[in-house]
Parts: structure tokens; C-alpha cells; sequence
């Protein structure tokens, strides 16, 4: 039983001392013990400092022999004290020689024990030499343009910062950033919130993609890595930043984005101007039925719903043109992604070929997410192009859409942080993909299509589109097996709902006798305003021409309660005439209506004063929901 008990107390010891051998071994410090001015042993890092292998050193030198001229007194008294045990702890700076004969500073710390009646001296060393280089490099890499850091207190204020951060904001000096609001560089409220967030849950953002506002006004994108200091309640304390000016790279990524979409006009351009004449010959037609069947009501009522079907039809046709033309920012607003996948199916019926069939299944009850929508439908066009180009002979895309919460995405991506996700699935039944390929399709330029049927951007501004919404992206295929391309994108916490107001209700809308100004160009498109506007209870003033409508409001400002302003007008344009009108009734509510406006332009007359921007084409319906909506919203 005692040898038992011996043997497996020799079995932990030796345990133990392997623990103790691997743990000095792999120490980033020099580990030493010195007895009788010898080394009795050294890691292979102290060996390494002074070029040495460790066989070389132990048993056979001294420390004098690698002590500097200079330090050898110093390092010879402590040896002497050592040897009598009247030192517990040294702390020095000594200078050591390698053995090539190079110098180095060395941080050098010893204690004494005893062992066996005799003093030993045990101790670590750090080679200064290198962490003063490493120092340096790391000063080098704050004062120069390589990133910008600033340092927060636990007042979010700015306490410190290097010169790279001055010319990333446009700040003319460090005393003018110090002290500033580490908010006021956030476009939103929302943004520096999060941001704040999840550095109380993570303690770090690592190579986040941000937006940040410099001094005078502009935007600027950075890759981000951020790290907080927290106090024992989980509170912020500091926060230290370091940022990487991606704003050229995006600039280039935008531009790539609309040669993208140029690409998909040219794809779709035959197909929507075949849809478009259809659309032309079904209101021709019908218009024509309309005449002789005036006393036929029920041939009547049909050819009116066949005209309103086609004009909404035509509608949604110029719709998407602009969605995929126009130059647009990233600008989110909550979006219910089945309505877009709807939208897209039904421009893609329209535009390919009859060999295409189209299969969708959406959840439902399905939340909304924050999205760009101009973005989410240049995806799915891409996605859905791609798959009718993997089936030239026909075939069958299935895009289902669907919530999934975070656990099937883990095994996946990285950095999942969403609890939960909207999927959307593209599944065509075309020629598929091999391993090869696969690796690559993300990448720009990179494509399968012969040449001069694509540039083999599509798939990257996907990619790009759905990195920039903080959603994954992946994709599965096989040869003839076709494929299947999944995107996520992360539901917010808090949902904005839209709400859902009924054509009845819209359809009953009217006026209790407020006047309105309608100034409308077009002669068909006026009297069906004042038409509307009068069999629903309204008194209405009209003018073609921007300078006879300020003529008009002149005369009859006491009387006016609103104005239907076109943009697009003749002797004075509808911008204009919005600026005069609010000079002269600076609380005259105004309804803005284009065909088609620049995002810059739309903003500019909302700065003026316009209440609501209507745009053509309009029902009969929108056009009273939004005069209703109008007179009786509260000045601010």
C-alpha cells in the first residue's frame, strides 16, 4: 500500500514538473536560476535573446560573461549579496552582450531563495531593445496616415487622438477635437447607441464597416475596432479606437453598383419596352370601347377596370426603371421583403421568357426588417437574371422567404449577432456549379458567361449590397443540380409596422367645402383633378402656368387652404413658384406632384416648405388620401 501511495506521489511530481518545464518553455519572458555565478538553467527564450541555444549556456557561462562592461560591477554586488542572502528582490536595467557581440537593454528581475542550504537566484528578462522597436512601430503606426485613434472618457467625450484622426474629420487641431462630443461624428442617434451597446455586450467591434460625419458635413466610411474599458457595474468607462478611411474603396463600390445596374437595364430593356406597348394598346383599346359602350354599363365598368389595371401595370414599369437607373445613397426605411420579392417576380414574368416559370413561398406574418429596397430589388434581379442565364432551355425559379433565428446561421458565418433573420432563398434548377467555381463567384469581374454577356460584377454587388445591410450571403450547387443562393438579413429589435388602410375607407375621403389651388400643365391630367376634387367635396382654383397661379393665390390667398403644385411647369417652374408662395404664407400647406424627381431635388423642396411629395401616376384615391392627410395635419 506505501509503495502504492510512493509511486503515485512520484507520478504527480513528475507530472507537475512537466506542467512547470512546457509552461517556461513557451514563456514569452527569459526564465533563469543562477547558483555558484553559473546558470543552472535557462528557457530557450533567454537562450534565444543572447543568440545562445540553451545547451550552450547552462552548466558553462556566467551571467558576467553576458553583462556589458559597463553593468559588470553592478551585476557582480548583486551576485556577492545573493551569495550571502542579504537581498530578497532586484529590479535593474542592465546592457547584455549576444553572442555575435550586439548590445541590448535588458529588463532584468531577480528574487533568492534557498534550496538545500544553498542561494539561488531566480529571475526573468525582457529584451527592451525589442519592445522599445515594438513601441516605436506602434507610435509610427498612430502619427502616421495608417489609422486614425482617439481615445473617450466615460463622458463619451474625446480625451485624446493623433493627427490621422485631425485630417479624418477636418480638424484644424488636437485642441479643437479634445473635449468634443464623441457623438457629434455620428450621422444618427441610433447609430452611436448601438455602437455604445455592443461594446457594453462584447467589450470590442472588430473590422466594422461605419459611418461617421466629418466637421463640415460630408460623410466618411471607415473600417472600425473599437475597445472599451469597463468598471465593475458593466458600465463604459474608456473607449479606444482605431479607424481605417474606406471611403475611396466605397466611392468605387458605388459606381461599380450603377454599372451593374446599367448592365440590367440592357438585360431588361426589350422586355419591358414589349411589356410598355402592351400596356399602350390595352389603354388605347379599351378607351375606344369606352366611347361606344357609355350606355352598356357592364361593357363599360370592365374597359374602365382594364384601364386602371394598365395604368397601374405602366406605372410599376417606370417604377423599376428608376429604381434600377437612378444614382441613390444607401438610405433604409422599414421594408417587408415579401412585398419586394413580389415586385421582382412580377417585373421578371414580364421580362423573360416564357420557358421561366416562377414558384414563391413567403411566410406569414413576417416582420420588417431595416433595408434599402432600391438595393434589396437590384439583388433579386441579379439573383433571379443569373438563374434564368442557368437555364437556357426553361426551367423553374423558386424563391421562398422566410424567419430563422440565429443558430442556423452559426455554423456558417462569423459574427452572427442577430437573434433573428429574415432568409431569402433563390433556387433555380439550372446547370449549377462546381467546388471551382464556387470559390470564386463573389469575386469582381469573375464570371462563367461567354464574353460579352456579362462583366461578372453581378454577384459581387450582391455581395457587397447584403455585407453593407449586416447580413450572410451563401451558396450551395452541384453540377446539373442546379442552385441555391441564401441571403439573411437581421431583424431589428424594434419594428416600425406599416399600416394597412382599406380602398373603402380611402374611397370615402372627401372635403367640407376647403379650397384648393391645383396648378397642373397638363390638360387631362387638371381636369381629372378638378373633377375629383369637386364630386368629393372640395372648391377648386386652377392654373396652368406657375406665373397665372401666383397670380391666382394673390388674389384669393384668405380663401386657399392648400395647393397641388406640379414641378414640372411653364413660365415658372413649380420650385419657384413652392419658394413665393411660402414667402407669402409661410403656413400655406403644399402638395409637391412630379413624374420624377432627383433625390436631391425632392429634398430641396421639402426644405421649402412642401408637406407631402405626390407622385405620378396617381389614383383617385391616393390623390384624396393625401389632401386629406394634409389639411389635417398640425402646423408645426
Amino acid at each position: 500500500m506505501l509503495r502504492n501511495r510512493s509511486a503515485e506521489m512520484n507520478r504527480e511530481k513528475i507530472c507537475a514538473e512537466d506542467h512547470c518545464s512546457l509552461f517556461l518553455e513557451s514563456s514569452l519572458a527569459g526564465f533563469f536560476i543562477i547558483q555558484n555565478n553559473l546558470f543552472r538553467y535557462v528557457n530557450r527564450t533567454f537562450a534565444s535573446m543572447f543568440g545562445y541555444d540553451p545547451d550552450e549556456i547552462i552548466d558553462k557561462l556566467s551571467p558576467i560573461e553576458l553583462t556589458a562592461p559597463e553593468d559588470r560591477d553592478l551585476l557582480t554586488k548583486l551576485l556577492t549579496y545573493s551569495a550571502k542572502g542579504k537581498f530578497k528582490e532586484a529590479e535593474r536595467i542592465v546592457h547584455g552582450i549576444r553572442k555575435d557581440g550586439e548590445e541590448l537593454e535588458i529588463a532584468f528581475r531577480a528574487n533568492i531563495i534557498r534550496h538545500r542550504q544553498r542561494h539561488m537566484i531566480v529571475g526573468t528578462t525582457m529584451d527592451r531593445t525589442q519592445v522599445a522597436a515594438e513601441e516605436y512601430r506602434f507610435q509610427r503606426l498612430l502619427s502616421e496616415d495608417i489609422a486614425a485613434y482617439y481615445v473617450t472618457d466615460l463622458h463619451r467625450t474625446i480625451v485624446d487622438c493623433n493627427d490621422s484622426f485631425l485630417r479624418l474629420f477636418g480638424f484644424s487641431s488636437k485642441s479643437e477635437a479634445v473635449g468634443r462630443p464623441f457623438s457629434s461624428l455620428f450621422p444618427a442617434v441610433s447609430l452611436i447607441d448601438n455602437f455604445l451597446q455592443t461594446l457594453r455586450e462584447k467589450k470590442r467591434v472588430l473590422n466594422h464597416e461605419a459611418e461617421y460625419v466629418k466637421q463640415d458635413g460630408t460623410r466618411v466610411y471607415v473600417v472600425e475596432n473599437a475597445f472599451a474599458e469597463l468598471d465593475r457595474d458593466g458600465n463604459l468607462k474608456t473607449i479606444r479606437g482605431y479607424l481605417l478611411d474606406d471611403t475611396a474603396r466605397r466611392k468605387i463600390e458605388g459606381q461599380l453598383y450603377q454599372s451593374q445596374k446599367l448592365e440590367n437595364l440592357g438585360t431588361l430593356v426589350g422586355g419591358i419596352a414589349h411589356d410598355f406597348n402592351n400596356v399602350l394598346a390595352i389603354i388605347s383599346g379599351h378607351t375606344s370601347v369606352v366611347s361606344r359602350a357609355q350606355f352598356d354599363q357592364e361593357r363599360f365598368d370592365a374597359s374602365v377596370d382594364a384601364i386602371k389595371k394598365a395604368t397601374k401595370r405602366g406605372a410599376h414599369v417606370v417604377r423599376q426603371l428608376l429604381t434600377f437607373a437612378s444614382k441613390v445613397d444607401l438610405v433604409t426605411e422599414s421594408v417587408n421583403t415579401g412585398e419586394i420579392v413580389d415586385e421582382i417576380v412580377t417585373l421578371c414574368r414580364e421580362t423573360f421568357s416564357e420557358k421561366i416559370t416562377f414558384s414563391i413561398e413567403i411566410q406569414k406574418g413576417l416582420p420588417t426588417i431595416h433595408a434599402d429596397p432600391n438595393q434589396l430589388h437590384q439583388v433579386l434581379l441579379n439573383l433571379c437574371v443569373n438563374a434564368r442565364d442557368a437555364m437556357p432551355e426553361g426551367g423553374t425559379i423558386n424563391i421562398s422567404v422566410s424567419r430563422v433565428g440565429r443558430n442556423a446561421l452559426s455554423d456558417d458565418f462569423d459574427d452572427v449577432e442577430s437573434q433573428e433573420y429574415i432568409q431569402v432563398k433563390v433556387t433555380d434548377t439550372g446547370v449549377g456549379m462546381d467546388g471551382e467555381t464556387l470559390n470564386h463567384i463573389f469575386e469582381p469581374f469573375f464570371t462563367t458567361k461567354k464574353h460579352g454577356q456579362g462583366t461578372g460584377l453581378g454577384l459581387s454587388v450582391v455581395y457587397g449590397i447584403i455585407k453593407s445591410h449586416h447580413g450572410f450571403i451563401g451558396v450551395k450547387s452541384r453540377p446539373q443540380r442546379g442552385s441555391t443562393f441564401s441571403i439573411y438579413l437581421p431583424i431589428p429589435l424594434q419594428r416600425i409596422e406599416v399600416a394597412d388602410v382599406s380602398k373603402e375607407l380611402l374611397e370615402t375621403i372627401g372635403g367640407s367645402g376647403e379650397t384648393i389651388l391645383v396648378v397642373e400643365d397638363e390638360a387631362p391630367i387638371r381636369d381629372f383633378v378638378e373633377n375629383t376634387l369637386r364630386y368629393s367635396g372640395y372648391n377648386v382654383l386652377s392654373s396652368s402656368d406657375g406665373l397665372e397661379a401666383a397670380e391666382i393665390f394673390a388674389r384669393h390667398e384668405s380663401d386657399i387652404d392648400l395647393v397641388l403644385l406640379d414641378m414640372g411647369l411653364p413660365k415658372m417652374s413649380g420650385g419657384e413658384l413652392l419658394s413665393i408662395l411660402k414667402k407669402l404664407a409661410p403656413e400655406l400647406r403644399v402638395i409637391a406632384a412630379s413624374g420624377y424627381l432627383e433625390p436631391e431635388l425632392k429634398a430641396e423642396i421639402f426644405d421649402q416648405g412642401a408637406i407631402d411629395f405626390l407622385p405620378k401616376p396617381y389614383m383617385a384615391s391616393e390623390l384624396l388620401k393625401r389632401i386629406n392627410r394634409a389639411l389635417n395635419q398640425q402646423p408645426e
